[in-house]
């Protein structure tokens, strides 16, 4: 109740209240935090197409191999399609195969005649060569060994054709059997998505672990992306933490935590601080340092102490309500008789789960309330009774 109407004060009985004792001392930059256990490596398994449940091989909880069928869906539009893009692409693979024959035939056809060309010349080149010795002699007309010579220069100019065409030909060829191969490996390529597309119908363990969520049914339809399950590697560990936005810009990766489990002491490192905030808290990832707990389970939570720094040496106040109702700017400080308790602004630095670091406004040895200021937030003076 109100003592004093210019100087607003609050009667209180001093056994109601908590009032603690500024000290020097090592101030451990400590913040307790809860995390929960998760497997270290979890890997989950979407429908890559829709279909319905048609067969579960396996029950929620086992532990598989990878390549392990876990359930079948079906989807009868998608094995139709699948079946029309084999034939479709099949059909497209065998037409360009013909075209790689034609270019062969061709090629082989244009060898023939330079071959048949090349013959002919040998031939007439020994006709030219007999003739012109009977010419000389009479015994042959100067128009039949014309009539050598002009086939023999007419043969030359068919093979330079022919040898010309092949050089264009071969050219061509080559080009095109280049735009071929990459058609054909598109078109090989389409045909293994097809098939996939179609076997990914069957859901298979894509790693060896647990199974530890298969929420389908028989009959059940899932959409293409739905969430299908989740398999869990079990042999290792780590832990999930949610903490308090205040420190985001203090928890760093390396941070070392510790805490208890069945009466024994275990340690942690922190490997990942998530940056991301939600609804006032961000995540960090630890894994357990040096001795790992046994008979630990999914799921489990743990009461932690995370390390922020180094202990130093500061004036301490040991933590309580106050801080909640005045934010660490000011206090309630005892006299030296022990009857009264001013207001006092002060300064606070850091803080753990005991105690919050003084930067100003007090001493060692004063006394402060420390418990909740909920009733006596607008008072500038407490007196304490007994």
């Amino acid at each position: 109740m109100l003592a004093d109407a210019a100087i607003r004060t609050y009667r209180v009985p001093a056994e109601q209240l908590i009032i603690s004792t500024v000290q020097q001392g090592a101030f451990e930059d400590l913040i307790p935090i809860r995390g929960a256990i998760q497997p270290f490596n979890s890997v989950f398994l979407d429908a890559v197409n829709g279909g319905a449940v048609e067969e579960v091989f396996i029950e929620e909880g086992s532990f598989v191999e990878a390549g392990q069928p876990l359930l079948q869906l079906s989807n009868t539009n998608l094995r139709l399609q699948a079946a029309q893009n084999d034939t479709s692409i099949t059909e497209q693979i065998n037409r360009i195969g013909d075209i790689t024959d034609g270019f062969e035939t061709t090629r082989l056809s244009t060898e023939r005649q330079i071959i048949d060309a090349e013959y002919r010349i040998k031939v007439l080149g020994r006709q030219k060569a007999r003739q012109a010795e009977l010419v000389t002699n009479g015994l042959v007309s100067e128009e039949e060994y014309d009539a050598i010579v002009d086939e023999l220069d007419y043969m030359e100019k068919v093979l330079a054709n022919h040898l010309s065409r092949q050089k264009l030909k071969n050219r061509i060829r080559e080009t095109r059997l280049i735009q071929i191969e990459t058609q054909i490996d598109k078109l090989e390529e389409n045909l293994e998505v097809s098939q996939s597309s179609f076997e990914s119908l069957l859901i298979r363990a894509p790693i060896a672990g647990q199974l530890t969520s298969l929420p389908v049914e028989i009959g059940e339809s899932k959409q293409a992306g739905q969430r299908l399950g989740q398999i869990d590697v079990v042999d290792q560990y780590k832990v999930v933490a949610q903490i308090d936005e205040f420190y985001v810009s203090r928890v760093s990766p390396d941070q070392t935590a510790n805490f208890t489990l069945t009466g024994r002491e275990f340690n942690a490192r922190v490997i990942k601080v998530y940056p991301e905030i939600t609804e006032g808290t961000f995540e960090v990832d630890l894994v357990f340092e040096g001795l790992t707990p046994t008979d630990i389970r999914r799921g489990q939570t743990l009461q932690m102490e995370l390390t922020l720094g180094n202990p130093v040496e500061s004036l301490l106040l040991p933590l309580g309500g106050f801080i909640q109702d005045t934010g660490g700017n000011w206090v309630f400080v005892v006299d030296a008789s022990g009857e009264y308790a001013t207001r006092r602004d002060i300064r606070v630095g850091r803080r753990n789960n005991r105690f919050v670091e003084v930067r100003e406004g007090l001493q060692q040895g004063d006394r402060v309330i420390t418990s909740s200021y909920s009733q006596m937030e607008d008072m500038e003076r407490i007196q304490l009774t007994e």
